[in-house]
């Protein structure tokens, strides 16, 4: 009986003690130290709001070279994208009635000129013959008739000298139109240029008027873009936009040197010509883009070296007092060399801007 006692008694203690809660025994670990970060303070910045238009790249001064008189084309002497200086012979235009009519002019003038050759000879000849009888008129060897016939013979060579020095006046100014019309067959460029495209090939025949070729000035380029109507008094000459040149890969600063004053009814929108600084390679026609920066809405910007990318999510590292957070965000844009942050982060907090990949969550910070 007193045996059945002691072990009643050690059951109970044994009951006892398993159910009292035992706490595992922890060995406290030092966490990481991370030296040389850069931080940044999170602050709101301006977003900038960005609108691209579609342009064309042309000559400050392009002509148009039209005939000023029919004829045929018998010459050309360049080639679309040729080179050529102010004064240079691009084409000629023959078979035409101006060369008809210089030559018929031409002819018209040396007909004029002999007959001022003959009227020359006869008041040379009536002249002397007056000479003569007025010595013999002296003597009483001729009638007073006889030398008023010879006076009046003189009268007349005089006349006739005079009308044929008038007609080789006129013969002259008409031979000298003929020269100005014929002159027009040979169609010279009117400044140094590009040639940008023909109108007529080798054997066309042409009219009044009719366009034989294209020129771009040699100079300053433009940027020619149709522009919506609503930005209508937001851009004004002087203006610099963003001008990018895809086929060339560059993007260069232009002023605004020309705004339309009308939108086109059809279109809705105006028109812009865009000047250009020097560019290499440059060609008329190239494709434009032409950027619209303005100032929009305010938004938190990040160095975009701070974004830690784990897997599918994206964090910055965050400093608390001497430690830091490895804090979940989401991004929108990129900005330059800046992340929008659309959520995660506040105003004021300080994360780390440079060296992240260093950063360890939960790890010590020493400056």
């Amino acid at each position: 009986m007193k045996m059945t006692k002691a072990c009643c008694s050690l059951l109970i203690l044994l009951l006892a003690a398993c159910g009292q809660q035992i706490e595992p025994g922890t060995t406290p670990g030092q966490p990481a130290v991370v030296k040389g970060l850069g931080f940044a303070l999170v602050a709101e910045s301006a977003l900038p709001g960005t609108d691209s238009f579609v342009g064309t790249v042309e000559s400050s001064s392009r002509g148009l070279l039209s005939a000023r008189i029919d004829g045929q084309v018998t010459k050309v002497m360049v080639r679309e994208g040729d080179s050529v200086s102010a004064g240079q012979l691009l084409l000629v235009l023959g078979n035409n009635v101006a060369g008809n009519q210089l030559r018929q002019a031409e002819a018209g003038l040396a007909q004029a000129q002999q007959g001022e050759a003959t009227a020359q000879a006869q008041l040379t000849l009536a002249e002397k013959t007056y000479d003569r009888y007025r010595q013999l008129f002296t003597k009483e060897a001729i009638t007073p008739q006889e030398m008023d016939q010879m006076t009046a013979n003189l009268d007349v060579a005089r006349k006739g000298l005079q009308a044929a020095k008038a007609a080789v006046a006129q013969a002259g100014s008409g031979r000298d139109s003929a020269q100005i019309a014929a002159g027009y067959s040979q169609v010279r460029a009117p400044f140094a240029g590009r040639v940008v495209s023909k109108q007529i090939d080798l054997g066309s025949t042409v009219m009044p008027g009719q366009p034989l070729l294209t020129l771009d000035r040699q100079g300053v380029w433009q940027v020619r873009a149709e522009i919506p109507e609503s930005f209508a008094g937001r851009i004004l000459p002087n203006t610099v936009l963003s001008i990018e040149i895809p086929a060339l890969g560059k993007t260069v600063d232009g002023t605004v040197a020309e705004v339309q004053p009308a939108a086109d009814p059809r279109s809705r929108s105006f028109q812009i010509k865009i000047n250009l600084p020097p560019i290499d390679g440059i060609v008329a026609g190239f494709y434009a883009r032409v950027v619209l920066n303005e100032t929009g809405s305010r938004a938190i910007l990040i160095p975009a070296g701070a974004l830690v990318t784990r897997g599918q999510l994206q964090g910055v590292f965050v400093r608390d007092g001497q430690t830091l957070h490895l804090r979940l965000i989401k991004v929108g844009r990129q900005v330059g060399d800046q992340l929008e942050v659309l959520s995660g982060l506040t105003v004021g907090e300080k994360i780390v801007s440079a060296g992240a990949e260093r950063a360890r969550n939960g790890a010590r910070v020493e400056d």
